[in-house]
């Protein structure tokens, strides 16, 4: 006798019924239709989706917004990472002068896409950063790929004006001045900056070209030389230091504020160098005892403290720029670590002439005694010259 399996009939006996019109059991319920939820972005400043923190980002940059634009960006470079968003993060942190992190971000746009089409325009910004942190060898490192873009006069200027700072870094001030004058030969046959602000390559090679007359006119010393040669010595440094300090004021005209804060501290330090060579001049063979010699010092810091002054007044414009555009880097740090020393070596030299016994006026009085009799020297020497003709 067969047994058959009742589970087998199952079925069977379920369609039967159905069949027959009696009760069946409910169909299952279809399966509900969820529409797959865009995931969001969360940090510590921001949240979002993606495609909400590229409309921010945008939007932002666009109303130069840039502080607002980097907690964006920041989180899409977690989150959705492109050479768009390195770029545009670089330009943001450009924007609000912070070197360093713009720096980073163009480093990581050219290591991680390098062949991307960002990646020229990227070198651009990346090399004049490079130069403010004073990167010497990474920016000559990225000059040799602007000076190969023949038919891009901007990136030909900035990589000659990065390439001379460089050499002149390195202590050829002469191979720098050439390919200073070859950049500025190219300005003035295309009427580069000729209004208004200066684009930053220009204004590289101006602030070039200070640096290479700055440097020129601290190699004349006042060491080693005759009395009567000193006077020729300073004018001639004094009208070299007037030179660069005219080719750094055109470096203040730059379209990046950073630039004109960098030149005006180097006019400040000039300055500063100067009166640090005169005061280090000894004594002449007349001051035989310690009482001239001390009169010498004090008439040499009461003369030349004029030139510690012009440093000082040239740091505290830097300074002010700096809270200005909100600027707290490398630059505007020195700028007051060297109006600190300019403040103690006047308040030093104020000290010096008060121990000697001398009164400033004395010695002021002192020197234009001096000068006078100078001043009538001449005059004397030329009157002979003339009655000789």
């Amino acid at each position: 006798m067969l047994r058959l399996r009742t589970d087998a009939l199952l079925p069977l006996f379920a369609a039967s019924m159905i069949a027959c019109g009696g009760a069946a059991e409910k169909p299952a319920a279809a399966p509900e239709t969820t529409q797959k939820a865009t995931p969001s972005v969360v940090t510590n400043e921001t949240t979002g989706t993606v495609k909400e923190l590229h409309v921010r980002a945008s939007e932002a940059l666009l109303a130069q917004k840039y502080k607002e634009a980097i907690v964006a960006l920041e989180a899409l470079r977690a989150a959705d990472p492109s050479p768009q968003v390195y770029f545009d993060l670089g330009v943001a942190c450009d924007a609000i002068l912070d070197n360093t992190t713009a720096r980073a971000r163009y480093v990581e746009l050219e290591t991680k896409y390098p062949t991307d089409a960002l990646v020229r325009a990227c070198e651009l910004r990346h090399a004049n950063v490079a130069l403010k942190l004073e990167l010497w060898d990474e920016a000559e490192k990225l000059s040799v790929g602007l000076l190969g873009r023949s038919n891009d006069d901007m990136a030909r200027l900035l990589g000659l004006g990065v390439r001379a700072l460089h050499t002149l870094h390195k202590g050829d001030d002469s191979k720098a001045m050439h390919d200073i004058q070859d950049g500025i030969d190219l300005v003035e046959a295309k009427g580069y900056g000729t209004s208004g602000r200066l684009p930053v390559a220009v204004a590289l090679l101006k602030f070039g070209l200070g640096e290479v007359k700055r440097v020129r006119s601290e190699k004349i010393s006042f060491q080693g030389i005759a009395t009567k040669d000193f006077l020729t010595n300073f004018n001639e440094r004094c009208a070299m230091l007037m030179d660069a300090q005219a080719s750094y004021t055109d470096a203040i005209r730059s379209e990046d504020p950073q630039w004109a804060a960098i030149s005006g501290f180097q006019v400040g330090v000039m300055y500063k160098n100067i009166h640090r060579d005169i005061m280090a001049i000894p004594p002449t063979k007349k001051a035989k005892t310690k009482d001239d010699q001390e009169l010498f010092f004090a008439m040499m810091h009461v003369r030349y403290r004029v030139l510690l002054e012009k440093g000082g007044d040239m740091m505290d414009r830097v300074i002010a720029l700096g809270d200005k555009i909100d600027d707290r880097g490398n630059w505007i740090e020195k700028a007051r670590t060297t109006k600190a020393e300019i403040v103690q070596a006047i308040s030093d030299e104020h000290k010096l002439i008060a121990d000697s016994g001398y009164d400033e006026k004395e010695v002021q009085k002192a020197w234009d005694i001096l000068r006078d009799k100078q001043i009538k020297a001449k005059e004397d020497e030329q009157k002979k010259l003339e009655k000789k003709k």
